[in-house]
């Protein structure tokens, strides 16, 4: 049985889905977790069947809080239905809550499909000169009817991300986000414009997929598609978990845990007054000492309770992908906002160079997708369904190849193979 969040999160998805006409077991196409995939599915010759995709909305600016950069608040995907031939789409947020105003699927005119470049760093590294091409197709849509923007917010955007792709090549990039937002402009008849200028709808020339053509892994249903996303926010490209409340999950009981632990508090600093009454110095120190630990701690958990409570987004990161590196479980601000520092809940920052592996492992009743480091295994991600974490093994494999830096071992890996070197005549 699904835990009790992830059950309600499934539904808002299926009522949103409804609101395309469109079942939750319907395959889903996912050009930014599967460019490949929505490539092959958008080129193929159709039947005239719609076509569900899921996309990204734009986001804000980087910011700063307590001094501290963070990326652009995040915002859920969206839901389009597309048909061949027709500019006009049906446009609905990644979930609808019952009764909750979010608003439902509207009608929406496509203007056409840019694809953008700009250069970025290689890895961040002081001594790297390297930059990375990065390529990102944008599908933009006339401006939405006024009363319906501000009745649904989720379906009131103007540009909405499709695909993106980096390499420190400019031609592989290109390649495989325009494989994917030609057929896109060609299937919706709207125009195409890249860096080489613009195509007219009828004179969109095919695109293939870079070689060699990745494999893409096997379409997901949209139910089993919606839980987790991966997109960029600002240069660092971010998983999420969008069944997951974030730190606004733990708040309940961590106020419980504090109230309880502020009670018993009271109890001790209570028997602390008796003992000091009776003149008994010995164990009222020795109980003060105990109400003050209690008192600590459970101003500590009522702090943390209060941050939970206050936490904005609806999804937590499950991991990030920045220039050079990557980040389980990384912070993250009250919006939801990526900490910017290369460090997260569970420690500092791993190299991507330092990655030997990404493969899938059974977990009980569940599955994790594992991040093998030369520092170690990290479940990056867990759910109950293989497919899934085969998916989203296949999307960090792309993630962390986007991001690693082109050069051989690093200084900490050389040092390290040369201490294995030593030690292996000592052990034999």
């Amino acid at each position: 049985m699904p835990e009790p969040s992830t059950a309600a999160f499934e539904a808002e998805v299926a009522r949103a889905l409804r609101s395309l006409e469109a079942d939750s077991s319907v395959s889903a196409l996912d050009p930014l977790g599967d460019p490949a995939g929505a490539a092959r599915a958008l080129s193929a010759e159709g039947g005239g069947a719609p076509l569900i995709l899921r996309v990204a909305p734009e986001l804000g600016a980087l910011r700063r809080e307590q001094g501290t950069g963070f990326g652009p608040a995040p915002r859920d995907p969206v839901w389009l239905r597309i048909e061949r031939g027709a500019s006009v789409l049906r446009l609905a947020p990644l979930r609808l809550a019952g009764g909750a105003g979010e608003g439902t699927a509207e009608p929406r005119d496509a203007v056409g499909v840019q694809v953008i470049s700009e250069r970025r760093p290689c890895c961040g590294a002081p001594t790297c000169t390297r930059e990375r091409t990065y390529v990102a197709a944008w599908l933009v849509l006339a401006a939405p009817v006024p009363a319906r923007a501000t009745a649904a917010r989720a379906t009131a955007a103007r540009r909405l991300l499709v695909a993106e792709a980096q390499d420190l090549e400019a031609a592989p990039a290109e390649a495989l986000v325009e494989a994917v937002a030609a057929p896109l402009a060609a299937a919706l008849g709207v125009p195409l414009e890249t860096a080489r200028g613009t195509e007219p709808p009828g004179a969109i020339a095919p695109r293939p997929l870079p070689e060699p053509a990745p494999t893409p892994p096997p379409a997901l249903p949209a139910a089993a598609l919606s839980r987790f996303a991966i997109r960029s926010e600002g240069e660092i490209l971010v998983l999420r978990d969008h069944a997951s409340h974030g730190p606004r999950g733990s708040a309940a009981r961590n106020a419980l845990i504090g109230a309880a632990l502020l009670l018993g508090a009271l109890a001790l600093w209570i028997q602390v007054m008796r003992s000091v009454s009776a003149g008994d110095s010995g164990i009222a120190i020795g109980v003060g000492s105990a109400a003050a630990l209690l008192s600590l701690a459970g101003y500590a958990f009522l702090g943390v309770a209060r941050f939970s409570s206050r936490y904005a987004a609806r999804s937590a990161p499950v991991v990030s992908f920045g220039p050079g590196r990557f980040v389980v479980a990384p912070w993250v601000s009250r919006t939801g906002a990526i900490d910017l520092r290369p460090e997260g809940r569970l420690g500092a920052a791993i190299s991507a160079g330092e990655v030997r592996d990404i493969r899938v492992l059974p977990r009980d009743d569940r599955f994790a997708v594992e991040i093998e480091t030369d520092h170690g295994p990290i479940d990056a991600l867990l759910t109950e369904r293989e497919d899934v974490a085969r998916y989203w093994q296949d999307a960090m494999d792309r993630a962390v190849a986007s991001v690693r830096h082109a050069g051989g071992p690093s200084a900490k890996q050389r040092l390290r193979a040369r201490a294995q070197a030593q030690q292996a005549p000592a052990a034999g």
